[in-house]
């Protein structure tokens, strides 16, 4: 099998860590051969079987000149926030609304105008999958929810965390991440006992003076993140939308307690090993914020229950199951 895969310059982190797992595991575990290409090249087409798109997040439809090719195209959806969140969850200003508007007609017509040729659709969540089904009208025996992995080499408890313990939060800075909500719901908590927050949030060009918060808006190595993760107190992490959700799963596989939202993939992701919270509810973050600091029991209930749930999380079964839709097209 030999399938050609869309990785354009831009191409966000998290998808590219993605797309690179699936194809290493295939590659080693059957043999199948992935020739990778970007915008302005050539589209490979000797001896391939099928055209795969794995960067379809935000509304974004597959690469437009994939219209041209003869074989199949499998698209991943990240999700589609940009159909199913209002627009004033999604940006700050109004002429970022227009904006959003614009693309939100635009993605649409390019995906009408690419269905055809698209005869699968992978998501990374059962939620994101109902996204698809209901704003993009593919069939549902057509969209396929695959879990993403995480690595479990690299995410791991530590033995003994050290130092002061703190919140936890990391994000890009978008509005339906909800980060201006975490400040509210931090800034509740008793400001002489309550623990630090930490924010790896970028882009982020304010400057908040709270005391307790350490924000960090420059790109970290991730060995620093992984440090980052495995000293925490708690992740907390209250987006109004994902598409999937990966720094809940990298946390528990740490051994730190998930302070999560009750909404869209989160919950499916988190299932009931996180505190789950409505995003919209300053008090509510807050509330949770406050327990799982003060009682060790929960913390430690969760924790656990964490590290449960993160077993059901792999590459390799990722991997695998994408496997099984390439091969129902060859």
């Amino acid at each position: 099998m030999k399938i050609a895969v869309f990785i354009p310059d831009g191409c966000p982190l998290s998808m590219q860590i993605y797309a690179n797992q699936i194809m290493q595991h295939l590659s080693a575990n059957h043999g199948v051969e992935f020739q990778r290409f970007k915008r302005n090249e050539p589209i490979p087409s000797e001896g391939i079987d099928l055209y795969w798109d794995p960067r379809c997040g935000g509304g974004i439809a597959p690469y437009r000149l994939l219209k041209n090719v003869q074989k199949p195209i499998i698209a991943t959806v990240h999700g589609l926030a940009l159909y199913s969140l209002r627009l004033e969850d999604q940006f700050f200003s109004g002429k970022q609304k227009m904006k959003g508007l614009y693309y939100r007609w635009r993605y649409k017509l390019e995906w009408k105008w690419l269905k055809s040729n698209i005869k699968k659709v992978i998501t990374v969540s059962e939620y994101s999958r109902q996204e698809v089904i209901k704003h993009l009208h593919f069939n549902r025996s057509d969209v396929h929810a695959i879990w993403n992995g995480y690595d479990a080499q690299t995410f791991f408890p530590k033995k003994q965390p050290s130092g002061q313990r703190y919140f936890l939060n990391i994000t890009t800075y978008q509005k339906k991440k909800n980060f201006e909500g975490l400040l509210k719901a931090y800034q509740k908590l008793p400001e002489d006992t309550r623990p630090d927050l930490v924010a790896v949030v970028k882009p982020y060009t304010k400057n908040p003076q709270i005391k307790g918060l350490n924000l960090i808006t420059h790109k970290l190595p991730f060995e620093e993140i992984v440090t980052l993760y495995q000293n925490a107190l708690a992740l907390v992490f209250p987006s109004f939308h994902e598409g999937f959700g990966l720094p809940i799963i990298e946390a528990m596989a740490c051994g730190v307690p998930v302070i999560t939202s009750n909404v869209t993939s989160c919950k499916e992701v988190a299932g009931d090993a996180a505190l789950l919270v409505n995003p919209r509810e300053i008090n509510e973050i807050a509330d949770a914020m406050l327990k799982i600091s003060e009682d060790e029991q929960l913390r430690n209930n969760f924790i656990q229950k964490g590290k449960e749930r993160v077993q059901l999380f792999s590459w390799e079964k990722t991997a695998e199951e994408h496997y099984t839709v390439f091969r129902s097209l060859v």
